[in-house]
């Protein structure tokens, strides 16, 4: 099941890796593919983190091109052609953030196993930031002793 989605977006892509120049940004990017066990995220927020450098820079070599980061929070737009019947946890427009590479974007094909429901009394942006900084900074307060 699909809500109205266009067949372009704007993106963050690494043609090719290097430096900050090596960020380009695309207004046209192709919307992802849904693979089967994927849903379709419309990003409304996307996590910034130290390691986005990394990938950008090469030093974790992915393939190329790509879109950068790997968190963020949205909503779910679609689901994959298999996918659509057999979901009854969640649904099209529930708030959701996620890791899952490509967050720099307008849309991320996201695996169903990486979605974790927004509670109604927190807003996205506190929720994305929760995911990879937030529990960073638990598993180092924990586990300092």
């Amino acid at each position: 099941m699909k809500s109205s989605i266009p067949t372009t977006m704007k993106a963050i892509v690494v043609e090719s890796t290097g430096g900050i120049d090596a960020l380009k940004f695309s207004i046209d990017h192709p919307i992802p593919s849904i693979p089967k066990g994927h849903v379709l995220i419309h990003n409304e927020y996307s996590g910034l983190n130290f390691i986005d450098t990394y990938h950008r820079s090469g030093l974790y070599p992915r393939q190329l091109p790509f879109v950068l980061g790997q968190e963020g929070g949205g909503t779910i737009c679609a689901f994959s052609e298999e996918d659509q019947q057999s979901q009854s946890d969640i649904q099209l427009n529930d708030r959701v953030v996620y890791g899952a590479f490509g967050s720099y974007a307008e849309y991320t094909a996201v695996p169903i196993d990486k979605l974790v429901p927004i509670p109604d009394d927190l807003d996205t942006p506190t929720a994305v930031a929760c995911m990879t900084q937030g529990l960073t900074a638990h598993y180092l307060a924990s586990s300092v002793g």
